[in-house]
């Protein structure tokens, strides 16, 4: 992934909703997304038109954000617990980083959730994930506000932006090259007192 201190997307704000999420190195689109991807700790080829594998079941080494302690009523707090499970990956258990993104779905809309479980990867895996794969890593995330001029807030509608850092840690005493990434999140909610749910993610290219 790169860091990118550009604007809002067009089309975020426009529209105010991106259906899209970020894979490592990578853009995954509403429609069918696509991300490199390996098995746990090997390499693998998959044919282009078939699924990966789903990962194994588990939870990465690295505390992640509860559910249960997360204020629904505050945007920033729900989209900082999103980015950060989506982020943080095991390549133990991970065969990309959409299990991560699974993994975030008590922070999703249904329809959100619902897209990501349709559109599984079916990309080649990719030298990076291969090269965390063969240390048996996991990755930590930090992540900072991003300060880009933004949508104003709505009742139903909010949009955040955070700077992300995934630092890559093998299992072996390997430390990977840290890979960040500029995240734009729509998050929506129902109506006043409902809780917050991110509806969309997009990483600035």
């Amino acid at each position: 992934m790169r860091h990118s201190s550009g604007r809002w997307p067009a089309a975020v704000v426009a529209a105010g909703v991106l259906l899209a999420a970020s894979g490592c190195g990578t853009r995954h689109e509403a429609t069918q997304p696509a991300r490199p991807v390996a098995e746990p700790s090997a390499l693998i080829t998959v044919p282009s038109a078939q699924p990966l594998p789903p990962g194994r079941p588990g939870t990465p080494p690295v505390p992640l954000p509860d559910p249960q302690k997360v204020d629904g009523a505050d945007p920033d707090a729900v989209s900082r617990a999103a980015v950060t499970v989506m982020w943080t990956m095991d390549t133990t258990i991970d065969t990309s980083q959409y299990q991560a993104e699974l993994r975030a779905a008590p922070y999703l809309t249904a329809d959100y959730a619902a897209r990501l479980r349709q559109y599984p990867p079916v990309a080649a895996p990719g030298a990076q994930w291969n090269q965390w794969a063969a240390h048996r890593a996991y990755t930590t995330v930090r992540l900072t506000p991003g300060y880009d001029d933004r949508p104003l807030d709505t009742a139903t509608t909010a949009h955040r932006q955070w700077s992300v850092t995934a630092t890559p840690i093998g299992r072996d005493g390997w430390r990977g090259q840290p890979v960040t990434a500029t995240v734009f999140v729509t998050l929506t909610r129902t109506g006043p007192g409902q809780p917050w749910r991110v509806a969309a993610v997009t990483v600035a290219p």
